[in-house]
């Protein structure tokens, strides 16, 4: 019978020799001074760490797990809740409204110290839920450990707790498991181990035991070594550990986690200044109304009354409410469109976000190979477009090779669909034969494999041989029948045994210009970023299988395997570029690879790919050289991930990092936002991000941009809105007392009481500021570029419009208030406290957008904002028309008075109008005066 087995051979390959013991403690988990454990020989390996190929006795296993602990990932330590609760009681905002009510406490006004109160604590509550997130990204790590594991103690196979393993135990593998811990291969028959959680390739990679001669190489072209986390798909071997716990390639990762520092988002940035901005101005307008009362001989108690109403003039209390409120209202948007909002301040991130760095693996690509070409007889077949039947003889030959010299199952369910099991490589193959009309399950049994050769490192292919009967020659060309070899592999390995070419129906004699033309169609594959595969076989006698060799081939030709790019990134990444986002790609894959799928996605590739070997020789400013100027980094490690992060960040960029492994994380957590894929993610991406797509479709980030970009277009009005009501109410609380000051009077009563403006505060920046926050997009969103980072609030000009338009509330209501004092009307002051009320109301209409008109917008389009205005004006009146007035010191007003009040906001609408209309006109002419300079 044919062969069924191969184990590979162990080659003491020349390298650097161990030291009598390695540095520092005998036993000590390595250092980056110990040796590198894939460039040495399996005899050197164990040597080196005092063990033997059948492993440790148990006295000495019990001994170093004693010394280095046991095999287990250690959290860091955690942010505890009292420290969090403490940095939302530092805020600036909520330092100043507690000065407000210890101040009012202290004048004897204790309704209001408790209404202050209140507000204080509703906001620490907010922002304490927000911010306090357990992490769990170090117990998603542990929990990806094997519980148990086959390891040699004492010379016998016994089964142990993954924990207990040490340094030197030598643990069996086999298909299904999980990689316990780093190790150094012994043997292996037919290994393939899953990597793509740790190094970002897509394929199953196959394993060897002779020393590799690079020392340095990447992860994932260290093919003698196997690590912690990885998943073994086929095949069985042997392996002495080298590494166990935090030392491991994943205990690294859970380290750079630890060491990760989650800097504040833009918004927060943003938010902070604008607090401590009005904290400088609340304490100046203070300062300000004190030395005014001071001059005109006011008491003490009263200029502290003053310094209150002004410090509550100047905070919106509102803010953190609806900024929370705001967001959520966004997570939840963003979650019918398949991202899950982990971290709320995200929401607004992504708004803000100038560059996406993707991972290529599942992210740009669907993450299962597909069979794309097949190359046979001097023509190329489409595999992934529909495939014109009945196929020529080559075709079918190629396909049926791929169906019979293939260890992979596929079936037709009960739906008709069909599935497969088994090496993403040898399924994309069955795919091809079935959407090729191929019954495999038939042809397998009218051809029953004899023998086999499995795919070794060192051959580099694999064959099988098959009895074809009579219904398996039906499938076939008539040349080819009786006992016969199919052989898939390398390309190279497969042409240099060949001694023909199958041309059409009959094989021929190999040429030169066959080999050339083979060879230049596998570079052209490559080129494109496909695995080739070449198909051959050999026709026998069935007496001579046993006798077989790899020989005497007839080569039929070539598959290009891809795991092809999802279809809608194409769209989405040309979207983001219109929008002025950068999308860098960074994978651990082959170069050719990265820069084929980067070229058909449409990411630049001008200045070519960076491989991680390159990125090791850069110092810091080449790295942020080849960060601003390259869009395509190939066979990268966490490290490097993390470090492209950092340098995009240090140059002033928003940095949102996508990606679904655990070699993802560390980049996930450091970037501004972290977007881990739902579907193939792991559990440690995933609590590491601060997003999670749903349906792992890169398109989904384009629609989480745009409604991040309407979040903080939302927020941005709402601080307009607020900001500006507050200066209107400051020129109150300024404006008042001159008069009185200029003629001599001496003091004037406070012009609004610390109450009075917490409710007006509460009643517009909180209600009416709520409605803004649900502001529909306008048009044109993703058609301008982001944000710059480090912008304040205020660019844009918005902060000279809260100017103008609080200086038009402020004056606008100070002067009804003197108007009525001046007349003896005593509900002067209540006339004030209502007009800036219809005056906001108003203001909020006009506030929806920056250019558009209210007609444009239509009222319906904010439904919401229409039903808050009505409650708003229903408590207004109730606050002046009902007992409530009594608790708010306010005084009756007739009909009239409402009407001055009430035409006071129309007129303040009228004026936005105009001036959205002025800035529309201003706009067309400069769009027409560009199109004259191009057409001249």
């Amino acid at each position: 019978m044919f062969l069924t087995a191969s184990k590979s051979s162990a080659p003491g390959a020349s390298a650097p020799e161990f030291p009598e013991d390695p540095p520092g403690p005998p036993l000590s988990n390595p250092t980056a001074s110990e040796p590198l454990w894939h460039a040495v020989g399996v005899d050197v390996v164990v040597s080196g760490l005092h063990s033997t190929v059948t492993g440790l006795d148990t006295a000495e296993a019990q001994r170093r797990l004693d010394e280095d602990g046991p095999n287990e990932l250690r959290a860091a330590r955690r942010r505890s809740s009292l420290r969090s609760l403490w940095e939302q009681l530092t805020a600036v905002m909520v330092l100043i409204l507690l000065g407000a009510a210890a101040l009012s406490l202290v004048l004897g006004k204790a309704f209001e110290a408790g209404a202050i109160a209140v507000i204080v604590v509703l906001f620490v509550l907010l922002g304490f839920i927000q911010e306090h997130r357990a992490e769990r990204a170090i117990a998603a790590l542990q929990a990806m450990a094997e519980p148990t594991v086959q390891v040699l103690r004492d010379g016998l196979e016994v089964t142990r707790a993954s924990s207990e393993l040490v340094r030197g135990d030598v643990v069996m593998l086999q298909a299904g498991n999980m990689v316990p811990a780093d190790a150094r291969l012994i043997d292996t028959v037919g290994l393939r181990v899953e990597e793509a959680a740790l190094t970002g390739e897509s394929d199953p990679i196959f394993k060897q035991t002779a020393a590799l001669g690079v020392a340095e190489p990447p992860l994932g072209d260290r093919t003698n070594m196997v690590y912690a986390g990885t998943q073994v798909t086929q095949g069985r071997g042997r392996a002495v550990v080298t590494a166990t716990g935090m030392t491991t390639e994943l205990g690294q990762i859970a380290r750079m986690l630890q060491g990760v520092t989650t800097a504040p988002t833009p918004l927060q940035d943003r938010l902070d200044a604008v607090g401590k901005q009005l904290a400088v101005v609340g304490v100046v307008v203070a300062a300000l109304v004190m030395i005014m009362g001071a001059l005109g001989g006011e008491p003490v108690a009263d200029l502290l009354l003053t310094a209150i109403s002004v410090a509550v003039a100047v905070i919106p209390e509102g803010l953190p409410a609806v900024v929370t409120v705001t967001l959520a209202i966004g997570a939840q948007r963003m979650l019918r469109r398949n991202a899950l909002i982990r971290k709320l301040p995200a929401v607004e991130t992504l708004g803000s976000v100038t560059v996406i760095c993707t991972d290529k693996t599942g992210t740009l690509t669907q993450n299962r190979m597909s069979a794309a070409v097949l190359d046979v007889a001097g023509q190329t077949q489409r595999l992934d477009e529909p495939i014109a039947l009945p196929l020529s003889s080559a075709a079918a030959l190629a396909l049926v090779a791929g169906v019979l010299c293939n260890d992979g199952n596929g079936r037709v369910d009960h739906g008709g669909d069909f599935s497969t099991t088994g090496d993403p490589t040898e399924t994309a193959l069955l795919v091809a034969a079935h959407t090729a009309g191929i019954d495999i399950d038939a042809l397998r049994g009218a051809a029953p494999r004899v023998g086999e050769l499995p795919f070794d490192a060192d051959r580099k292919r694999m064959s099988t041989v098959h009895d074809l009967g009579g219904a398996a020659t039906a499938m076939l060309p008539a040349a080819i029948a009786g006992c016969t070899a199919f052989v898939k592999g390398a390309v190279g390995s497969l042409v240099e045994r060949t001694v023909s070419v199958w041309d059409g129906e009959a094989p021929v004699a190999v040429t030169a210009e066959w080999c050339d033309r083979i060879t230049r169609a596998e570079s052209a594959l490559a080129a494109d970023g496909m695995r080739v595969l070449g198909l051959a076989y050999r026709t026998i006698d069935d007496a001579g299988a046993d006798d077989f060799a790899e020989d005497q081939l007839t080569f039929v030709g070539l598959v290009g395997i891809i795991d092809p790019p999802r279809p809608e990134v194409r769209d989405a990444i040309a979207t983001c570029t219109r929008a002025g986002v950068r999308t860098v790609m960074i994978t651990g894959d082959h170069p050719s690879t990265a820069k084929a799928i980067a070229d058909d996605l449409g990411i630049p590739t001008d200045g070519g790919v960076v491989t991680g070997a390159e990125f090791d020789a850069l110092d810091d400013a080449g790295v942020d050289h080849a960060v601003r100027h390259r869009s395509v980094f190939a066979r990268v490690s966490p490290e490097h991930k993390l470090r492209i992060v950092k340098s995009l960040e240090n140059q002033g960029q928003v940095v949102a990092m996508t990606g679904d492994g655990v070699n993802d994380a560390p980049a996930l957590k450091q970037a501004d936002i972290g977007v881990a894929m739902g579907i193939t993610g792991t559990d440690v991406s995933k609590d590491a991000s601060d997003m999670v797509l749903r349906d792992d479709n890169f398109a989904s980030i384009v629609a989480a941009v745009e409604e991040g970009r309407v979040i903080y277009d939302n927020l941005r009005r709402f601080v307009k809105f607020a900001v500006a009501g507050n200066i209107g109410k400051i020129i109150v609380m300024i404006g008042w007392p001159l008069p009185f000051l200029l003629a001599g009077d001496g003091a004037a009563a406070v012009a609004l009481l610390p109450l009075q403006l917490l409710w007006l505060n509460l009643m517009t920046d909180g209600l009416l500021g709520l409605s803004l926050g649900v502001e529909p997009p306008e048009r044109g969103v993703m058609d301008r570029p982001p944000h710059a980072p480090g912008a304040s609030m205020w660019a844009g000009g918005l902060g000279r419009q809260a100017v103008w338009i609080g200086g038009l509330i402020g004056g606008a209501a100070l002067g009804i208030g003197l108007t009525y004092e001046a007349r003896g009307h005593e509900n002067w002051q209540t006339m004030m406290f209502t007009s800036l009320a219809f005056l906001q109301v108003f203001q909020a209409l006009g506030t929806r957008s920056a250019t558009e008109s209210l007609r444009t917008l239509g009222f319906r389009t904010n439904p919401v904002m229409m039903a808050l205005i009505g409650v708003v004006v229903v408590l207004q009146l109730a606050a002046i028309m009902t007992p409530l007035r009594g608790f708010l010191d306010l005084d009756p007003l007739s009909a009239f008075d409402l009407g001055v009040c009430v035409g006071a906001g129309v007129a303040l609408l009228a004026v936005l109008e105009a001036h959205k209309a002025w800035v529309r006109s201003r706009a067309r002419h400069e769009r027409s005066d560009v199109g004259m300079m191009v057409a001249r």
